[in-house]
Parts: C-alpha cells; structure tokens; sequence
C-alpha cells in the first residue's frame, strides 16, 4: 500500500514539472516569437530636409527597415527558427509520449533545445541586433556612421522592444535547456513519464 502511494506522488510530480516545462516553453514561444515579429513588421517613414536653396527646402523621403540591416535579418530568421523549434517542442510535450523509443525523445529535446536555441541562434541574433541598435542610437564617429534613432525614434523603439523580447527568450531557453537535460538524466526505467 505504501509502494503504491508513493508511486501516485512520484507521478503527481511528475506531471507537475511536465506542466511547468510546457508553461516556461510556452512563454518562451510567446517572447520569441513577438521578438520575430516586432523587429520583422518595423518600419518608418520620414521626410527630412536635407538642403535649402535659397528659401526653399529639399527634401527627401527615407525609410528605416530592418531588411536595411543585415544583422536585424539575422536576428528576425533566428527567432523565427527559435520560435518554430518552441512551437514543435510544445507539440512533442504534448503528444510526443505516444513516440517515444527507449527515451530517445528526450535526447532530442535535450540536444535541440541546446543547440537551436540557447547557444547558436537566439544569442547571436540577439547579439548582433544589439550592436546594429547600438549604432544606431550613438552612431560611430570612427567610422563616420551617423546615428539614426534621432530621427527614426519609433523604429528604434520598436527594435528596442524586440531585443528586450530576445533577450527574454534566450533567458527563458536557458532554462528549458537545463530542465531538459534535468529530467533526461533523472528519467527511472520503472516509471514512464
């Protein structure tokens, strides 16, 4: 009798950290993928003048894109892989038991989590936009580049928002990945998860 009780809290526990994994990986679906989309629908407009002759303005129409920036391009095709790699994941915790062969399942949610998210794609994306929006709030006297933010303030904004979401998400895939691993290496033979 005692046997069998504990074998019912082991399961209760069990589903509990299953519930708080899919939870984690689910926020971290939701910040990746705002990130995604934030920095892959900002744009803007603005009309500058950039000389005068005599009393009469020239001016010039530009626009801010992140496609104008190779580093944001990145940034927006990682947190994309990162946000469709937390979608299947959620999948797989939800339906995935059904396929599992001799825990191979969990291998791979350990090995993907550590290799698509954390380390490879949402860090060096993140990285990379952080460098871009740097620059573009200070500009780089060495290199002549002018800051831009002064003029693109809710596109700088905007990208703001996205690396903060980024940043979150990598934070948050950090710690799937470490309950991943967790519960790969204290899986017992006797009960299935």
């Amino acid at each position: 009798m005692k046997k069998s009780s504990s074998l019912d809290a082991l399961a209760r526990s069990r589903r509990s950290k299953k519930w708080v994994l899919l939870t984690v990986r689910v926020i971290a679906f939701l910040a990746t993928a705002t990130a995604t989309l934030v920095m892959a629908l900002n744009k803007e407009t603005k009309t500058l003048v950039v000389a005068m002759v005599g009393s009469t303005p020239i001016k010039v129409t530009l626009t801010a894109k992140f496609q104008h920036t190779p580093a944001f391009v990145f940034f927006v095709i990682a947190n994309g892989m990162a946000s469709f790699h937390n979608l299947m994941m959620i999948m797989v915790e939800l339906f995935g038991q059904k396929l599992d062969y001799k825990g191979l399942r969990l291998a791979m949610i350990a090995i993907l989590d550590m290799v698509t998210s954390t380390v490879a794609l949402i860090s060096g994306g993140a990285s990379a936009a952080t460098f871009m929006a740097e620059v573009g709030k200070n500009g780089n006297s060495h290199a002549r580049w002018n800051k831009i933010c002064d003029k693109f303030e809710t596109y700088c904004d905007r990208g703001g928002v996205a690396i903060i979401a980024s940043s979150a998400g990598l934070i948050l895939m950090l710690i799937i990945t470490a309950m991943s691993i967790f519960k790969l290496l204290n899986k017992p033979n006797s009960v299935s998860s």
